[in-house]
């Protein structure tokens, strides 16, 4: 292959390399072949780097980086580009005779998931993460050994070259909190929260009207009557019962939960049994599957909830929220009480939350309860909710001195990528390097 004294350019500008353990900026050492729809993005030296092996690292580091922001185009735009100089990088160390050892790689690694596990808020969250990516923790400890390798490499090579030797002064790090503080020393409140749930339900007359009418529909679809005529003359639907209970070809993520259970039990041309929703009783009829689209029509018997059931519901939550300030246990009243199957075995324990992530209208009911109170009712769409603060932690400012150390590594680890991105500059036009846009 012929050689050619060329620096890639990056929209103008070179991308920096982070040494944080947490951002992973390399690409994976073994080239796999290249599947029908692979193709060559770039040669340095005599590596070739496929499309694939950037779409990989790109994903990557989008869950190493919990990063949702960044568009996938820059991304993989930001990862070619570290992977490039992490090769030219590699042409370097052998030249030099520069390696790491096997325990040095280890010990780098196991700190990385450490950090990585500690973003996430724990190793349940952690896990779940890496099951959405279909990735397992073994996965990702081999892709981290690749990046800390690369990373611990860049560092002796810096080291060779005595870059590494920066002093972060006292007065320096203190400037850069004065002037970043709005933006970095903010911690948010939190709060831990566990509520009761009591949905606004049908009476019991209304509830056997309902039944009753359902009943009737199935028996009329029974004895052979057409479903798309049942459907406009007795739906409550008013957006499908004028078209025969129609719903058209929709998304299956975008249905009620309770819908796509129902569904996926049916073949078209069958209708299901009743169920219950929060509108009333409803019984489908598949019509067809294309991929992930499904057609079909309902009939919907309504059971209507009047004011007078609001107001028997407000008046048992007062009682309930009397009770809790009398000393009842909280997570005893959820138990028995709320009709949340989410958090009702729990105790009604809902989660900690960020406060200024709170919706209406719990963000206001929240920011006027301290830790151990209990609200009035709240009513939202899902009924009247009893709030407990478990605990609250209210939003601050974290002075210099908590900071500190922070501050002063991260300044260290700026001015480090600008030294490497200098050093990666020099030595790039000893290699050949080739980037197929």
């Amino acid at each position: 292959m012929p050689k050619s004294r060329r620096r890639v350019q990056s929209g103008g500008r070179q991308a920096v390399l982070p040494f944080a353990p947490c951002l992973l900026a390399f690409a994976f050492a073994t080239a796999f072949a290249a599947g029908p729809a692979d193709s060559i993005v770039a040669v340095v030296g005599d590596v070739v780097i496929l499309s694939s092996q950037v779409e990989e690292a790109a994903n990557f580091l989008r869950i190493s980086t919990m990063d949702t922001t960044e568009s996938d185009s820059a991304l993989r735009h930001q990862v070619l580009q570290r992977m490039i100089d992490d090769q030219v990088l590699q042409e370097q160390a052998k030249t030099e005779s520069v390696d790491v050892t096997n325990p040095e790689v280890d010990a780098d690694v196991d700190a990385s998931i450490a950090a990585l596990k500690e973003r996430f808020g724990g190793e349940d969250k952690f896990k779940e993460a890496l099951a959405v990516e279909g990735l397992t923790e073994k996965d990702l400890r081999q892709r981290y050994q690749d990046d800390s390798r690369r990373k611990l490499l860049a560092r002796k090579l810096l080291d060779k070259e005595g870059l590494t030797q920066i002093y972060i002064s006292p007065a320096e790090a203190e400037r850069f909190y004065n002037q970043s503080r709005d933006s970095i020393a903010l911690v948010p409140g939190r709060a831990k929260l566990a509520h009761v749930l009591l949905p606004i339900t049908p009476g019991p007359v209304a509830e056997s009207l309902g039944q009753r009418k359902i009943t009737e529909v199935m028996d009329v679809l029974a004895r052979g009557g057409d479903f798309a005529t049942v459907a406009g003359s007795f739906s409550g639907d008013k957006k499908t019962a004028s078209k025969g209970g129609d719903w058209g070809w929709v998304e299956q993520p975008k249905l009620p939960p309770e819908y796509l259970l129902v569904l996926s039990q049916l073949k078209p041309g069958q209708v299901s049994p009743p169920f219950r929703t929060l509108e009333g009783y409803v019984t489908m009829r598949l019509e067809g599957r294309q991929g992930d689209k499904v057609r079909f029509r309902s009939i919907l018997v309504a059971v209507p909830v009047t004011r007078a059931d609001t107001l028997r519901v407000e008046k048992l939550a007062k009682s309930l929220r009397a009770k809790a300030a009398a000393g009842a246990p909280f997570d005893s009243l959820a138990r028995e009480y709320s009709g949340d199957p989410a958090t009702r075995d729990s105790g009604g324990y809902l989660g900690e939350f960020l406060i200024a992530s709170l919706t209406p209208p719990f963000d206001k009911v929240v920011a006027g309860l301290d830790s151990g109170d209990i609200s009035a009712p709240v009513l939202s769409d899902h009924g009247y909710h009893i709030i407990k603060v478990l605990s609250k932690q209210p939003e601050r400012m974290m002075t210099y001195l908590e900071m500190q150390d922070g501050i002063r590594n991260y300044l260290y680890q700026r001015k480090l990528n600008e030294r490497l991105q200098a050093f990666v500059g020099r030595i790039s036009d000893k290699v050949f390097i080739r980037r197929y846009d």
